[in-house]
Order: structure tokens, then C-alpha cells, then sequence
């Protein structure tokens, strides 16, 4: 016979130094684009190349990933760009708060102004997601 399961206040919680050993992330850095269907193709390929750049060369961050998306919903003024831009989503794995202030204190900015200048696109938004729980 198991025993019964504990109340979620009793329930044993793995520390976030354990999940980070075990590949988990406790911060991801997350910046989303809007990016002109003419020049997606060209834009994730540089983008590819740029993110594997960040993971090699600035410390703390260990991943990225790129996504697509749909047009985000729900957002009045992207309603006048139509169905004329790639709507892109990068999340960089950053090892810890630490490694977080770095990159804003010392590397934000400067690749920044490094890609607007290169292509042009704004960036809808950037947040900092940090982990509180994982099962």
C-alpha cells in the first residue's frame, strides 16, 4: 500500500541550484521581433549564427533557442502591419542572476544598436523570466 500524497506545502521541492545542474535554466532572457517576411530567411540564418556567437562568447549564457510565430493576437497596433511581417521569439538560458546584470551592465546595448544597425527591425519587446518552479 503507498502512502498518501502530501499536502503541496509538505511536498519536497528540488532547489533551483540542483535544476540548474541538471540543465535547467533559472533565468531565460526572452526578445521578440517583428521582422519583414522579405527578409525572414536572410534574418534567421543571421540570427542562427549570432545567437550560437552569444552561448560561445558571453558568459553565463548556456542555450538559446529561436521560434516563430503566429501574428500575435490581441495587440491593436500590430493590426496595421498585417500579414507582412515574421513575428520571431529568442530565449537565451542565462546561468544566473549574476550572469544576467553582466550582460545588461556590459553586451545589451552595444549588440543592440549592433543588429538595428545591421537590419533595421525594432524589437517588440525583451523580458527576464525567472524560474520559480519546476516539475
Amino acid at each position: 500500500m503507498s502512502a498518501p500524497p502530501l499536502p503541496l506545502h509538505e511536498t519536497k521541492r528540488d532547489s533551483l541550484s540542483n535544476l540548474t545542474s541538471a540543465g535547467i535554466s533559472p533565468i531565460l532572457y526572452e526578445v521578440n521581433l517583428s521582422v519583414p517576411k522579405e527578409n525572414a530567411r536572410d534574418y534567421l540564418s543571421y540570427l542562427g549564427t549570432f545567437c550560437r556567437n552569444a552561448v560561445e562568447t558571453v558568459e553565463g549564457f548556456t542555450h538559446c533557442n529561436v521560434f516563430t510565430q503566429p501574428k500575435p493576437t490581441g495587440l491593436h497596433w500590430l493590426s496595421e502591419e498585417g500579414d507582412a511581417k515574421v513575428y520571431v521569439v529568442v530565449q537565451y538560458h542565462i546561468a544566473s542572476e549574476h550572469h544576467m546584470n553582466l550582460y545588461l551592465d556590459n553586451y545589451q546595448d552595444a549588440l543592440s544598436k549592433q543588429d538595428q544597425n545591421k537590419w533595421g527591425f525594432l524589437v517588440i519587446s525583451r523580458r527576464i523570466l525567472r524560474l520559480q518552479v519546476a516539475i
